[in-house]
């Protein structure tokens, strides 16, 4: 069992405040490692998302950023989805990757739409969608949203007519003026009569008494636990939540703590409500804090009642709300939308950190520290060092040859290493064992093997075995879907203490082993030929990117996507390429080979030119140039919109040195061509510094004979960027 590691699963209301706590008051923090785990790395206000169908909001504007808060206060994020807990070895059961050992646990899940509190009949089983997840029931509004404007369209449902239903129907009834919609209600069910009235003049109908659907629809029908913390074992009541005593401890589980809408305090019933998720936040950190240095627990005692703001969310200007406490409702009046309105925006501003707030929780040093493959040492220097040592540079390939072996095949071998680029350990196993396998791939070969260097933060002992356990978990699990073994490493620890979230101070390494068939070709960075297209197989912008994600200017969507493409291994491109060429073993079907990494795209493509020039010259034939159409590079969603802003990595600047080859030496001389932008302009400039973005996990580039390229480009992921002239 782990000693000091709280593990918040969940990235509910609570543990969102909770964290908040965390980062702006640093100190109240219990030591140790903390980890929160999420399916998504952000959470929906739920509180404000009616007013989202209404389009009284956009998404963003109510969307908590769980990645960006974690960081802030220093506490690992993990984005996954939970399947379990093993309560007697106290692990956190994850889909698709190892579970995560804790001391601590505190659950704030949420719950799901209740779906048999209605035997809804359908012929389509994607008519009718459940309103949790908000994100889904969004994305299925959205698709209705053709028929707004017509009035013979089918009737859209609302199944449920609770406070949640109620405010549904209207708010759709803003974003479908004249669709017809329909509010099934409960037989028996009696609305008030001031709802009833708005509810008509909305020309809402009413359904009872009816439980088919075969129109689309929405279930707004409560909520009900997940099925795996039914079948936990942990004590639930009949709703399926988490028994919990006043201190916020599950019974008869002291380590585990339950809130929100999961949880419930034993004898003190209460119905589901955001309210108390957000009041039970203040205990709940306390009392963590306490558990941490041996205080004495804190009992929190609930209201009995809550107040609740329902929105029209009307067409008109002046929008208005009912007020209900317990039975009493009153309403609707303009004051109580603009109070709902007030209280919202207070609430979510509380997560949106403005300039000076960020500018206090990170230094300057820490604020333009760039991770991953940019922290490596710069070209300059790196290049004067090894021409000291009289070694050999630039090297010639992305591998080493080692040699023949007894079976024919060639082994090679090359190393990579970073700081973690992300507070997921596992995550950091999995990105730098696909970046440092490029150097691999870029060769044409495939991995066999590797052998790590891990260096772990100062912590208590079994914590630090945790981290290991995560990180080289990742690692084998890159290297196992490739065929491939981690055969051995080593591992160090760090000597100075840091305020970094604990796994942001992992710093690994890995050496990786490969073969290339005794009938395979050898890709080379110097065989370019004249005619080549230049042909590369993911986005730039990855040093652009995370950049940005260190001041926390990265939308959560667009880092979302980055690391889920740069979370895919590329052999099998690479394999795909060396079975075609196994059809035709007189005939390459690549001449060179490159990963873009550090030195970005320019940088890389300048060391296959000089490669390749320089072999041209010792056998005199003329040398060639690059062409490069800066229309056709790809790069990731956001990253105009960064460069604009000014975010480069911060290796980006010793990088420069490679914009001297456009137009340069005839031995290593690029042309750029375009017709998107003109010389000099803004966009123009932009994709210089794109040309020379540091890559983590960075694509693979190659040089391949127009009769090959369409071919592959057809069958992707490759795109074509350039050409090789003489």
């Amino acid at each position: 069992m782990l000693s000091d590691h709280i593990v918040l699963a969940g990235g509910g209301h609570t543990h969102a405040l909770v964290l908040l706590r965390w980062a702006m008051n640093p100190k109240l923090k219990p030591a140790g490692m903390i980890t929160l785990v999420n399916q998504s790395s952000t959470t929906i206000y739920s509180g404000m998302f009616p007013g989202v169908i209404a389009g009284k909001y956009k998404i963003d504007e109510i969307l908590i950023d769980l990645r960006d808060l974690a960081s802030k206060a220093r506490v690992s994020f993990v984005m996954a989805q939970i399947e379990g807990i093993d309560l007697k070895k106290k692990k956190l059961l994850l889909v698709g990757r190892p579970e995560i050992e804790y001391s601590s646990l505190s659950l704030n899940i949420g719950t799901k739409t209740n779906l048999n509190s209605k035997p809804l009949i359908t012929s389509d089983k994607n008519l009718a969608v459940p309103i949790k997840p908000f994100s889904e029931s969004l994305k299925f509004i959205k698709d209705q949203d053709i028929y707004k404007d017509d009035s013979s369209a089918k009737p859209f449902e609302i199944v449920g007519a609770g406070f949640a239903g109620i405010e549904i129907a209207f708010s759709l009834r803003k974003r479908w003026p004249r669709r017809p919609i329909q509010l099934k209600v409960k037989s028996g069910r009696k609305l008030s009569s001031n709802i009833l009235k708005a509810i008509e003049d909305l020309n809402i109908e009413i359904i009872q008494n009816n439980l088919s659907t075969s129109y689309p629809a929405l279930i707004c029908t409560g909520n009900e636990s997940f099925e795996w913390i039914k079948d936990s074992g942990l004590p639930i009541d009949q709703f399926g939540r988490v028994l919990t005593k006043n201190t916020l401890q599950v019974i008869n589980y002291p380590e585990l703590f339950a809130v929100g809408d999961c949880g419930v305090i034993k004898d003190d019933f209460r119905p589901s409500s955001g309210v108390w998720a957000v009041r039970c936040a203040i205990p709940l950190a306390k009392n963590l804090e306490a558990m941490n240095i041996g205080s004495k627990f804190g009992k929190w005692k609930p209201q009995k009642n809550a107040i609740q703001l329902l929105d029209i969310n009307s067409s008109k200007k002046d929008s208005k709300a009912f007020l209900a406490w317990g039975g009493f409702i009153i309403g609707p009046y303009s004051f109580l939308s603009r109070l709902k309105d007030l209280i919202d925006r207070n609430f979510i501003s509380k997560f949106h950190f403005s300039n000076d707030l960020t500018s206090e929780m990170f230094s300057k040093r820490e604020m333009i520290e760039c991770r991953g493959c940019a922290a490596k040492l710069a070209y300059s220097p790196l290049k004067k060092t090894l021409k000291k040592l009289n070694l050999k540079e630039p090297p010639e390939d992305d591998s080493i040859d080692i040699g023949l072996l007894i079976s024919g095949k060639t082994l090679i071998q090359s190393v990579d290493g970073f700081p973690s680029l992300v507070s997921d350990p596992w995550l950091t196993g999995r990105l730098l064992t696909f970046h440092s396998c490029s150097d691999i791939w870029a060769c044409g070969g495939s991995v066999i093997s590797a052998q790590s260097v891990v260096k772990l933060p100062s912590l208590a002992n079994d914590v630090q075995q945790e981290l290991l356990f995560q990180v080289l978990e990742g690692i084998n699990s890159a290297l196992t879907m490739q065929g491939a073994k981690l055969i051995g490493g080593h591992t160090l620890q760090s000597i100075k203490a840091s305020d970094e979230s604990s796994s942001l101070e992992i710093e690994s390494s890995l050496t990786v082993n490969g073969i290339i068939d005794e009938n395979a070709n050898f890709w080379s960075k110097g065989g370019m030929k004249k005619g080549d297209q230049i042909l590369i197989s993911r986005p730039l912008g990855t040093g652009v990117i995370f950049s940005a994600f260190m001041n926390a200017q990265v939308r959560p969507h667009i880092i979302d996507f980055v690391l889920k493409e740069m979370n895919k291994s590329q052999h099998e491109i690479v394999r795909d390429i060396t079975k075609l060429e196994s059809k035709y073993p007189y005939v390459n079907i690549v001449n060179a080979c490159t990963d873009i990494t550090g030195f970005g795209l320019l940088g890389h493509l300048s060391e296959m030119l000089e490669s390749t020039n320089s072999y041209r010259s010792n056998i005199n034939i003329e040398p060639v140039k690059i062409i490069l159409e800066l229309d056709k590079i790809p790069f990731y969603n956001g990253v105009d919109e960064l460069l604009d802003k000014g975010f480069e990595s911060s290796l980006s600047p010793s990088n420069r040195i490679f914009l001297e080859n456009i137009n340069g030496h005839k031995n290593l001389r690029f042309e750029l061509i375009y017709n998107e932008f003109e010389l000099d302009s803004p966009l123009y400039n932009n994709m210089l510094k794109l040309l020379i973005d540091p890559q983590t996990c960075g694509p693979l580039v190659i040089s391949c004979p127009s009769l090959y390229s369409e071919k592959l480009i057809e069958e992707g992921p490759w795109k074509k960027i350039g050409l090789v002239s003489g």
